[in-house]
This record gives C-alpha cells, structure tokens and sequence, in this order.
C-alpha cells in the first residue's frame, strides 16, 4: 500500500456490515467496562510457546495456518530473548522484546545459534515476520476509557485508531479488549490496480506485558480499473494469537 487514505472510527459492527466478517476473541467471559485508566506493559514476556496467525483465502475452505514456535525464551538485559522457529521451513529468529515493549532484535539464525547470512527471499520473509511481531508488541502506556490511541501499521504513516472496550480474562490472564480500524489507498503489490483497504478488528491486549494476545480481523479490498470504476470487492477474515 502506497498512503493513507483516512481513518475510519472504531465502531461495532453493523448487520450485513463487511465488519461481521471479524473472527470473534475466545475470551473467558463477559467485557467488563472501563472504568478508570489501565496501565499495560511492563514484563517482557508471557507464558506462550507459539505465535499463529490464520487467514481464510477462499470462502467454505479451512483458514490457512502459519506458526512460530517458541524454541526458548531467556531473560537478557530488561528483555527476553526468544528464539522463534517457523514450522513450515524450519527459519529459526533471534528477537529480543524489551519490558518496555520495544522490539529491539529480529534477525535470521543459522542452526547453531549464530547469525544467518544475507539471502533475500529468506530475509524478506524475515521482515513480514517482524512486522507482524512488531503490531502485536506494544509499547508501556495507558489506556483510559472513550479514549482512542494509535497502533503501528506497516506501511501506514499513521498506523490504526483503537479505542477501548473494556477489560477480561483470555486464558486465565487479564487483558484490555479493544475495537481498531484503518483504511489504506494506493497499489497492490505486484499489480498496476489501485485499491481502497478497510481493516477493522478487536484485539485483547495482554495487560501484564502488552503483548497482543488475540486478535480477530476482517479486511476488506476494493479494487479500481481504468476510468475508476471498482472491480468488486473482497473481504478476508484472519486471526493472529499467542498460544
């Protein structure tokens, strides 16, 4: 995506609206109000052994599935060293997540633990990896109630516009439940058609170490011919969690 188009206001979804399309969060109850201002972050790491994002490409067809697994994880300075292990190709990852929620390493390893060699199709998978780590990675802040705040987006100067719901449990742990959304415009990848990208979702925010437990997102595509006419319209739902 080239540039922004505008933000678009979290807001819940409407029936026949492209929104619905957004996987539910697997929360352990209710969403209990926000009631006074919530301070997320502050520990490195959480108990979670994988990292998964699904995405379902063709309606009536199993959502595809892509995973990191977590090799090890070891303090290091005020962070954690993970060593991450994709399972399909078997690419091994150095990060190191700060407490502070910054990501400050994210680099290919060789099997015996030292730095992989430059290779182009390898790092740049690397890099997708990064960003997507990076979007569940918050940085420490608060989150006050009917108080919007910014999420990084790759490739969005701006990034997406969240607002708070209010807190729950996802797997025993509490987190802060919030609506996000961001329109983008430009080209897509690897074509000359100009595109308008709506994304809207919910996310659970991980309220001991800001991480982005669950996320379940819907992404609508529209795309435009000469002239400006659309092409129709696709909508992709997807989910991200921390297992």
């Amino acid at each position: 995506m080239a540039a922004l188009l505008v933000m678009a206001a979290p807001a819940a979804a409407q029936p026949g609206d492209w929104r619905a399309a957004a996987p539910a969060l697997a929360l352990d109850g209710q969403v209990r109000p926000l009631s006074a201002p919530v301070a997320i972050g502050g520990t490195a790491w959480g108990p979670w052994r994988r990292l998964c994002r699904e995405q379902a490409t063709r309606p009536g067809r199993p959502p595809q599935r892509d995973c990191l697994a977590v090799a090890e994880a070891r303090p290091e300075a005020d962070g954690m060293r993970l060593v991450l292990v994709q399972d399909q190709l078997g690419l091994r990852i150095s990060a190191l997540r700060g407490s502070d929620g910054r990501v400050a390493e994210f680099a290919a390893l060789r099997a015996d633990g030292s730095p992989a060699p430059a290779d182009a199709a390898r790092d740049g998978l690397v890099a997708a990896w990064r960003d997507q780590f990076a979007t569940l990675s918050l940085e420490r802040r608060r989150i006050a109630p009917r108080e919007d705040f910014s999420l990084s987006i790759s490739g969005s100067a701006r990034g997406g516009t969240c607002r708070p719901e209010g807190t729950a449990a996802l797997g025993g742990r509490p987190v802060v439940v919030t609506r996000c959304a961001v329109e983008l415009a430009g080209r897509l990848r690897g074509g000359e058609s100009e595109a308008r990208v709506a994304i809207f979702g919910r996310m659970a925010i991980d309220i001991a170490t800001g991480m982005v437990a669950a996320q379940g997102y819907a992404t609508r595509i529209e795309t435009f011919g000469t002239g400006g006419r659309s092409n129709g319209v696709v909508v992709t739902p997807s989910r991200v969690v921390l297992e």
